[in-house]
């Protein structure tokens, strides 16, 4: 009988990982678990989704900034709360979770969760890379089940790691509830949104995998075919002054805004004439299976991983290449101005059930309950 559980965290930061994390644990402590949630770090932004956890959620601050740190006291939490199952995610994290749970010398069953294509994301070479394979090869081993957010996902992890266990597997994230659903109606203002233009709309954190500099190179070459064209960028990050100078550089500083982050950027879907991911690498893109279900149009780079699975091989939005500015422009202007790709209802609705909350909560129940 599953009892206790703890989902492990580095941060409650504002990224798509935390924010799943979260929608897990909230949704099974409504359904009576005791549910505890541990990170390493709430200190400024660390906490920005702090308000998203449930109060019926018992929230464990390690206090101990780098995730390396939690070790000793993830340790005694272990042997202090005898948990059924730990539900870690992200990389070093999961590396973590099965040092601390062979030193607690605990019953505490391991599923870890990797959420993004380690090939594209990790950076680490040499010396550095050797030993993370290591600890990756030793730790996971540990696990009762390593669960990737795509089939994307699982294949690279197999391949970077030359990993042999039989404990992977697949299930995505739970990003379509009653909640989201609800969070499209909200409304939104902004200046480009009336009658005549036509926004383009992205969201994610200013970093290198989401590639928003190629974005807004493409949609340069489109503006200048369509002056009714206008791109808003959704998110926060430290590619922001970049981005900047590169809009400016391209005269666009009209046409092209970065809000900033907002905590609700699927209300921004209904107003949008299509929704663009121009990612460079991916684990799932929750935001891209949530415009796909907002119905707004999408257009997305075939980047590992996740889109393929999700626009079902360009069978409900269309896809490109990374980095071929030219083809994102084409596919834009095809989006918005041409002939988009055409499907039933019937397709449509099979396909998006595998992303909703309630099928995924029945995959991970099964899971814990079976490593308990």
């Amino acid at each position: 009988m599953l009892k206790k559980v703890m989902f492990f965290l580095p941060s409650l930061g504002g990224g798509g990982a935390e924010r799943t994390v979260i929608q897990l644990a909230n949704s099974f402590a409504e359904q009576g678990l005791n549910i505890h949630l541990g990170v390493c770090d709430l200190n400024g932004d660390k906490a920005k989704l702090l308000p998203e956890v449930s109060p019926k959620i018992e929230l464990v601050n390690f206090a101990c900034g780098r995730v390396m740190n939690s070790i000793t006291p993830l340790k005694l939490g272990l042997q202090a709360e005898q948990y059924d199952c730990l539900v870690a995610t992200q990389t070093h994290t999961n590396i973590v979770a099965g040092i601390a749970k062979k030193l607690a010398g605990v019953n505490t069953r391991l599923i870890f969760r990797e959420v993004s294509t380690p090939s594209k994301n990790l950076k680490v070479q040499g010396i550095a890379k050797f030993v993370l394979k290591t600890l990756v090869n030793w730790t996971y081993l540990k696990a009762q089940q390593v669960v990737c957010v795509s089939k994307g996902v699982e294949a690279d992890f197999r391949e970077y790691y030359g990993y042999k266990k039989n404990n992977l597997s697949t299930i995505y994230n739970p990003v379509l509830d009653d909640a989201y659903f609800a969070k499209l109606e909200a409304p939104v203002s902004h200046r480009f949104f009336n009658d005549t233009n036509k926004v383009i709309l992205a969201v994610g954190r200013l970093t290198e995998a989401k590639n928003f500099g190629f974005l807004i190179r493409s949609f340069k070459a489109l503006h200048d075919q369509h002056a009714d064209t206008r791109l808003i960028i959704l998110g926060e990050g430290e590619l922001r002054a970049e981005f900047e100078t590169l809009i400016a550089d391209l005269g666009l500083k009209d046409v092209v805004d970065l809000p900033g982050f907002d905590s609700n950027p699927y209300a921004y879907f209904k107003y949008a004439s299509l929704f663009v991911l121009s990612s460079n690498w991916e684990g799932l893109p929750g935001v891209l299976i949530q415009a796909l279900a907002s119905k707004v149009k999408v257009v997305s780079t075939n980047c590992p991983s996740g889109p393929m699975e999700i626009l079902h091989h360009a069978q409900f939005g269309l896809l490109v290449e990374c980095n071929d500015q030219a083809g994102l422009t084409q596919a834009i202007q095809k989006a918005i101005f041409e002939d988009y790709v055409s499907y039933s209802d019937r397709d449509f609705e099979a396909h998006i059930q595998q992303f909703h909350k309630e099928t995924v909560l029945k995959q991970y129940l099964h899971m814990m309950e079976s490593a308990s």
